[in-house]
């Protein structure tokens, strides 16, 4: 059985496909979201959203190969981010009689970059509990594989 995943969180995570940190001599560059980069601090803005990203996946690698992975979507009347993904084996993100919660737990304390497109104020790390809660798995749908 494979489990579809939705991950909410209040960090910016574009998907800006900016993967290094050398400023392009060929500007202007539009980069995947189809904004135009033409200055060093619009690249290097692009490149920590994209840092983000990276960190939130390489975060959900631990346990598991994430498949089929959306876009951000970034939603301004939540000040959310979210994203979805399958997970063939849910076994291996479960914890006791949470599906994901062993997602939940790798998610604590990892640091991430504030300061891009957040509309409200949260601590530069994930927190996965409680009220400072800044990143949420859910199980959208379950898919039979047979």
């Amino acid at each position: 059985m494979t489990i579809r995943i939705k991950c909410t969180t209040r960090f910016d995570i574009t998907e800006t496909g900016i993967r290094n940190r050398t400023f392009r001599s060929n500007m202007p560059f539009t980069d995947k979201t189809g904004k135009t980069i033409t200055t060093q601090s619009e690249w290097q803005r692009a490149r920590n959203q994209e840092c983000n990203w990276e960190t939130v996946n390489q975060v959900i690698s631990l346990r598991t190969l994430p498949e089929r992975i959306s876009v951000p979507v970034h939603d301004s009347a939540t000040a959310t981010w979210s994203f979805e993904f399958d997970v063939v084996d849910p076994g291996s993100i479960s914890y006791n009689s949470d599906p994901v919660g062993y997602l939940v737990g790798d998610c604590d304390g990892v640091p991430m970059l504030t300061g891009l497109g957040e509309a409200v104020e949260t601590a530069a790390f994930l927190s996965s509990q409680g009220p400072s809660a800044n990143i949420w798995f859910d199980v959208v749908r379950q898919i039979n594989d047979k």
